[in-house]
């Protein structure tokens, strides 16, 4: 029995390595459009970051995000190389799928970035730049980035590769961008091109000119043309006043406001005294998450925390450690309820494994060398979780191997 597992492990790992799988960019369900709103209020040179998600997918995981992490992505661009890199700052994110897959979130220097589903995205082409799925494009960009104008210097350094989304990103100063993929290319609208720090589900520039024109017409529009007038219409103050600003703002923004989709979360970043403050539709408390009681070394244990738990109020102290085995089956619940992904059972416990295993390298350099492998990591990370089921078989044919190692140098002792 033990060597039929060994077998299937070995067959397993040589059939993943011959038939190229590494591929997976779906890595969250496609029903995860839906109707969202992110707005940015400047707040006296700070920025504080609102956000909606709007959708009837509820769930979702808060995690503390370590610096110092090596990472890699799993597919290779057109010149054979995969992304690397080490991140150079912690950040608080919230995902629907499980580690390192952030929806929204805010870094140690202030950076803050949410998702917003947009109908006319259209991927960029396969080209030299390693491509990175959406979630993990989004935590690349917290992992790296002090400054908006590093977010746009890295469109050089990785390609998006599967998402259906837009994004607002804001730096700490309240430097912000709209970035869409449209028609294939990368488009950031900043400075002059964004009139106002608004976002919602239609391309910006559509939104932008129907709120000028006063042709809200439809439930996007409308939500835009609402957060558009509040940030217009802001008047900046002390931090707690413009984080309730924000909240009211997304109360009216939100999808039982407008009659559109159920708002799920509700996410404020103030990034002068990077705090998070959230509140969710199974918890209306707001809680919030201190960044000066986090410890985002990586030699210490990763953080999370279910959205929806019941508490209330500065939560820094309330996350629970991290664990494989429960991040594993949160995600498979949620893909079992939620459908929309290729991947089977087998697959997403290699991916989790994989994104799991990045290596702490606390002094390596953020941005490493691009690296050309004979295969994907995928397959080292096939290994590992294989190893993982079949961890019983490895010790007993080790210590076969070991046994088998001392009686041959034994043997040939004897004879001389």
């Amino acid at each position: 029995m033990k060597c039929k597992a060994l077998s299937t492990l070995l067959l397993l790992v040589t059939l993943l390595a011959l038939a190229g799988w590494g591929t997976p960019t779906q890595v969250r369900p496609s029903t995860v459009e839906g109707a969202c709103t992110s707005f940015c209020l400047d707040n006296g040179g700070h920025a504080v970051f609102g956000s909606n998600y709007d959708n009837e997918i509820w769930e979702g995981l808060l995690f503390v995000n370590k610096r110092g992490v090596t990472k890699t992505g799993w597919e290779a661009g057109t010149s054979g190389k995969y992304a690397r890199w080490t991140a150079e700052y912690g950040s608080v994110t919230f995902n629907l799928a499980g580690i390192q897959l952030a929806w929204a979130g805010m870094n140690e220097a202030g950076l803050a970035i949410s998702t917003m589903w947009l109908g006319e995205t259209r991927n960029p082409a396969p080209d030299e730049r390693p491509p990175l799925v959406s979630p993990l494009w989004v935590q690349y960009q917290l992992d790296t980035c002090a400054t908006l104008e590093e977010v746009m210097a890295n469109d050089a350094r990785v390609r998006i590769a599967d998402t259906v989304d837009h994004y607002l990103i804001c730096d700490r100063s309240g430097a912000c961008a709209a970035v869409e993929f449209l028609e294939g290319k990368t488009v950031f609208h900043t400075g002059a091109r964004l009139p106002v720090k608004t976002l919602t589900n239609h391309a910006y520039l559509k939104a932008v000119g129907a709120w000028q024109a006063g042709r809200l017409r439809d439930n996007s529009l409308e939500r835009f043309g609402i957060a558009a007038d509040r940030v217009t219409d802001f008047q900046p103050g002390d931090a707690p006043s413009a984080v309730a600003y924000a909240f009211e703002t997304l109360d009216r923004a939100s999808g039982q406001a407008t009659g559109g989709t159920p708002t799920q979360w509700s996410i404020v970043f103030d990034t002068e005294n990077l705090r998070v403050h959230f509140r969710t539709s199974r918890n209306p408390q707001v809680r919030s998450v201190d960044f000066t009681r986090l410890d985002f070394d990586c030699s210490t244990p990763v953080e999370m925390l279910d959205i929806h738990a019941p508490l209330s109020g500065d939560v820094s102290n309330e996350l629970g450690r991290y664990t494989f085995k429960a991040n594993l089956q949160y995600t498979l619940n949620f893909l079992e309820k939620w459908g929309g992904t290729e991947l089977s059972p087998l697959e997403v416990e290699v991916l989790e494994r994989g994104v799991t295993g990045f290596p702490c390298e606390q002094q390596a350099a953020p941005y490493q060398e691009e690296r050309r492998l004979m295969v994907s990591p995928l397959v080292g990370w096939a290994a590992l979780a294989l190893l993982h089921r079949f961890w019983l078989v490895g010790v007993v044919v080790g210590l076969g191997i070991a046994a088998l190692v001392v009686w041959r140098v034994h043997a040939r002792g004897r004879r001389g």
